[in-house]
């Protein structure tokens, strides 16, 4: 049998199909492979990087534990030395006598009361005199009284008809309000309607009423002044309660702050207090300084806004009032600085270079009280040269 030329064509074709087939089996098992060990290759790396994650984790949270550790420790003595409990025998572990406990507990809790009454009976005269809008709208005392019993009555039937409600009574120190019944009682009617975020925000177990409660007779003597605000005090109460008695002793001077002028938005009403948060440790632990200058600057709170001047101001707050009571007029003028030399602000570094040389404060007093004030406050004639002249907004306060 003759192999013609086609079957000979055919069967190379076959042979040499057969050999590419051969040859190409092994490439395509080393690239399989390959693949499979860079596979297994990401996969060590990942579990490489996750376990570092762990340990850092790890390491972290131990750091995080001691830390809290040594809080609780700080806070516990404090809290000690607050309620005047620190002894020698204490200090070296000995429990004290239970009877000097309970007698020292029951007379903190009388003078408790008693001043929560006297709170009481001062808003009895105060409705009994009419003083102040609030109380005008009481025809006797028997009204008042009528009507603080009716509050109560209504806030205890919302909280049987929500039981749920009563779950925020979980903090154990809320049996420390139990002295302070009388004040809370002349206040019910102003209290009710914040019931639910009181109990939502400041009970709850959230610790506030530690820093509220040996403050709460003030707070509740000063309520017609701070209630308009109040909502906005729970909604920030977690900055705002652990300052409550520093906040206090410079209430007067605050309240002028929250007052909105008649030319400001209601949404930006407490847009100074919004900017001053993040800063409220470093303010309070200086209100003692601030505290002289704090009316002096309320008409300039609209270019404090500007610009976000607030944190540019705060770190040379000290240097800037250094002189205290001495001479306010940096304060009263601001608005005069802000406008000449406001624009140093700006520039990195300036500011604290500054005020880093001797004599800065009373630099500054001179150039706002030697500036020209004319441009500022749109003044004219004698008027522009008048000291301590705090601008047209002063006198609507």
């Amino acid at each position: 049998m003759k192999w013609s030329s086609v079957n000979i064509f055919v069967v190379s074709l076959l042979i040499l199909n057969n050999v590419d087939a051969l040859s190409l089996r092994p490439i395509r098992r080393t690239r399989l492979h390959a693949a499979e060990v860079n596979k297994v290759q990401v996969e060590e790396s990942q579990d490489i990087a996750i376990s570092r994650n762990r340990d850092e984790m790890i390491a972290r949270a131990a750091v995080l534990r001691q830390s809290i550790l040594k809080k609780q420790m700080e806070l516990q003595q404090l809290e000690r030395e607050i309620t005047c409990c620190t002894s020698p025998q204490n200090e070296n572990g000995i429990l004290e006598d239970p009877m000097n406990y309970i007698m020292r507990t029951a007379d903190k809790a009388k003078e408790t009361f008693s001043n929560s009454a006297e709170v009481f009976f001062r808003q009895l005269d105060r409705v009994k005199s009419k003083i102040g809008k609030n109380n005008q709208k009481y025809s006797s005392v028997e009204e008042y009284v009528a009507s603080q019993t009716y509050s109560g009555v209504r806030i205890l039937d919302d909280l049987a008809r929500n039981p749920d409600r009563l779950l925020h009574l979980a903090d154990p120190n809320t049996p420390s309000l139990i002295p302070h019944l009388p004040a809370i009682y002349a206040r019910l009617d102003k209290l009710e309607v914040h019931v639910y975020p009181i109990l939502e925000k400041v009970l709850n177990n959230k610790q506030h009423l530690n820093s509220i409660e040996p403050y709460l007779d003030q707070v509740l003597e000063r309520f017609d002044d701070i209630e308009p605000h109040f909502p906005w005090i729970l909604e920030n109460v977690d900055t705002l309660a652990p300052y409550t008695g520093l906040l206090l002793k410079h209430i007067d001077e605050l309240l002028l702050y929250a007052e909105a002028d008649d030319d400001v938005d209601e949404n930006d009403r407490y847009a100074l207090a919004e900017q001053l948060l993040p800063f409220l440790d470093f303010y309070i632990s200086r209100l003692d300084i601030v505290g002289p200058h704090l009316p002096l600057l309320r008409p300039h709170i609209p270019k404090l806004l500007k610009h976000n001047r607030i944190s540019k101001i705060t770190p040379h707050i000290d240097r800037l009032f250094a002189r205290g009571y001495l001479n306010l007029g940096t304060s009263a003028n601001l608005d005069v600085l802000l406008f000449w030399v406001g624009w140093t602000l700006n520039i990195p570094l300036l500011p604290r270079i500054f005020f880093a040389i001797p004599g800065s404060p009373r630099f500054v007093s001179f150039l706002a009280n030697r500036l020209p004030r004319r441009f500022v406050r749109r003044c004219s004639n004698v008027s522009c040269s008048l000291q301590n002249d705090y601008g047209e907004n002063w006198n609507k306060l």
